[in-house]
């Protein structure tokens, strides 16, 4: 099966959760090793599981989240 980015960030949080069918799990493997936004994605999304893991907080500076939200819309849209 050949996927494309929409379907891999759908299924990341269950490929970072091991929660996938082998094969489905393969797929995205082969999709992440020629998609460098899906690994970026997948690298990224990590980072943040460990971040919220941390017990330590800390402040996001001032409009973060407005940006982010627009820049994940700008991305879903781009596609």
């Amino acid at each position: 099966m050949i996927l494309d980015c929409k379907h891999v960030w759908r299924e990341i949080s269950n490929y970072l959760d091991g929660d996938l069918d082998p094969a489905l799990r393969r797929d995205i493997e082969l999709h992440l090793e020629t998609c460098r936004h899906c690994a970026a994605l997948l690298d990224s999304t990590h980072n943040v599981l460990v971040l919220i893991a941390d017990e330590r907080t800390f402040r996001l500076p001032i409009g973060f989240h407005e940006r982010l939200m627009k820049r994940l819309k700008d991305e879903v849209e781009a596609d």
